[in-house]
């Protein structure tokens, strides 16, 4: 069922019940108003037998041809000891066999109150009251209720009409107004319809005024920007990995290709062109670790935890110092504890190193310095340039001067990139007195 369908049944169900609450409490208020002046013109006659006389006796003049004065059409009769079972009541248009039941001969005694009650008597509906007037004596008044049932009646088959009517009118109206509410949700609807059938993602949807559709749209605008910069993102990466695992490809299918001749070369190129093969492979294989390494976008909850960054930073220098026996790294480093994961992070610190020993040259050292949460690497070498310096987070991106080295292009993106998931952010500039100085600034606890 759609939501316009549901709207017009929910307002047809709140006008039904609307309705029929104010039907039936005008049926009630009408039926105890009627029904209540019935019962006061029976007391009305009570009371005159009442002020008639003195106890004992039916007071002359309050009973004139078996009516009551001055009152509509009533039977009456009087109940006395022995008056159980049918007998006469007298109206001025004609007599009705009016029953004395047990209750009645209890009022006329005293052991019981005065009550009003219905009967229907030789099809006559009546509301009568049986009522004491003197020791040992009651009397019975009953009038016919016909006038009012039929009244009724008629009230009820006139307000189930008006209910009928209402709740047509209401699913009517509900069937509208809901159209007209929700046109901006089917205009939304379309739009998106539409624009998922296509691959442009450059489209958005129009944001109109400020209610809740148009800030839906702003937030669908939103995720659509996303999609558009992953997607880009993606197809970036996509093209740049191709284009640098292109020419390691070439290079070692050639190299291959010559080894496959055998007995053409002597054997010291031989093997030569062999370790050259495997440093093209172990090259080819870290480029495509850098590769995946750049695809990770995001850390998940699951994988994060309080890490000392200090301890990392020690290993990383660690393996460099043992990697890299020429090379002098200077360390001041405090404690820090920092909520990621500690194998990322460990690329992080590993990834600067390695961007600092490629340009320090073997008498100068590198500086690590950890202090009110900034990681920050120095080398000695001749930093970066002032056309370079806006592009050595860019992935892929090699300066001039870096093409004639080993690397991928990737190892400062990949600094960004974890620094990023970790909530860090990650700057690059020149240190007075020349070196390149690239700093981690990680977020308070």
């Amino acid at each position: 069922m759609t939501i316009r369908r549901r709207l017009a049944l929910a307002a047809a169900i709140a006008v039904a019940v609307a309705v029929a609450a104010a039907s039936l409490a005008s049926y009630l208020a009408v039926r105890t108003r009627l029904q209540g002046d019935v019962d006061d013109s029976l007391r009305q006659q009570v009371q005159r037998v009442l002020d008639g006389g003195p106890a004992g006796r039916l007071p002359p003049g309050a009973l004139r041809g078996g009516r009551a004065v001055g009152a509509p059409q009533m039977y009456v009769r009087v109940v006395a000891p022995g008056s159980l079972g049918p007998g006469r009541a007298d109206s001025g248009a004609g007599t009705l066999r009016l029953p004395v039941t047990e209750r009645d001969e209890a009022v006329a005694a005293g052991t019981a109150p005065a009550y009003f009650w219905d009967a229907e008597v030789e099809g006559v509906p009546l509301r009568g009251i049986t009522a004491p007037i003197a020791h040992g004596v009651a009397i019975e008044f009953a009038r016919p209720v016909d006038e009012v049932q039929s009244l009724l009646s008629g009230l009820g088959i006139i307000l189930l009409v008006v209910t009928g009517a209402g709740i047509a009118v209401g699913a009517g109206l509900g069937w509208v107004v809901s159209g007209r509410a929700l046109r901006p949700v089917t205009d939304f609807t379309a739009e998106t319809e539409a624009l998922a059938g296509e691959d442009d993602l450059s489209r958005r949807l129009p944001v109109v005024g400020r209610d809740e559709i148009a800030r839906l749209a702003a937030v669908f605008n939103g995720a659509l920007d996303q999609v558009e910069a992953s997607a880009g993102a993606q197809r970036r990466l996509v093209a740049d990995a191709s284009h640098e695992l292109r020419t390691p490809l070439a290079s070692l299918r050639a190299n291959i290709e010559v080894l496959q001749q055998h007995g053409s070369l002597p054997p010291d190129e031989h093997d030569a062109l062999l370790r050259d093969v495997v440093e093209q492979t172990d090259e080819l294989s870290a480029l495509v670790t850098d590769i995946v390494r750049a695809g990770e976008t995001a850390v998940r909850e699951d994988e994060a935890q309080d890490v000392r960054l200090d301890e990392i930073t020690v290993a990383v220098i660690g393996r460099v110092r043992r990697l890299h026996p020429g090379i002098t790294v200077l360390q001041d480093l405090a404690p820090v504890v920092v909520d990621g994961v500690p194998e990322r992070l460990g690329r992080l610190v590993a990834n600067l190193l390695d961007n600092a020993v490629k340009w320090t040259p073997p008498d100068q050292p590198i500086e690590v310095t950890l202090h009110d949460r900034t990681l920050t690497v120095r080398d000695h070498g001749p930093g970066f340039s002032e056309e370079d310096l806006p592009h050595v987070f860019e992935r892929f991106y090699r300066s001039t001067d870096a093409r004639g080295t080993p690397g991928s292009g990737l190892g400062l993106a990949i600094v960004r990139q974890v620094a990023g998931m970790h909530g860090a952010v990650a700057t690059a500039g020149n240190a007075p007195g020349g070196g390149a100085l690239i700093t981690v600034h990680f977020p308070g606890p």
